[in-house]
């Protein structure tokens, strides 16, 4: 989990993405709406694939006003890492996550 100040000197696009990507939808009593619905995921017949998480990711993205020019997902074990470019930033960033 990423530290607020390690938002400060990120653009303000990319924390908002980083925001919604680490936290879970429904876990914050005043903005239960903040965070990607991760438990999609967890429905018995949706098979996880990199490519699928990645499309529904970009997806999620678009709802909430978060442009992704590129991206990539890979998926080692239990830990899944993106690497992406947003609209207005110049560089790629990368998010990582674990999953069960």
């Amino acid at each position: 989990m990423t530290s607020l100040t390690g938002y400060l000197g990120r653009g303000r696009n990319v924390a908002r993405f980083e925001n919604n990507f680490q936290t879970a939808q429904r876990s914050l009593y005043y903005a239960p709406n903040i965070g990607f619905d991760f438990q999609y995921w967890s429905i018995p017949n949706v098979d996880f694939s990199a490519d699928s998480f990645n499309t529904w990711i970009i997806n999620e993205a678009v709802k909430r006003s978060i442009i992704i020019l590129s991206s990539s997902v890979s998926v080692q074990g239990f830990t899944l890492k993106m690497n992406y470019t947003l609209a207005g930033t110049a560089e790629t960033q990368n998010v990582i996550g674990a999953y069960t």
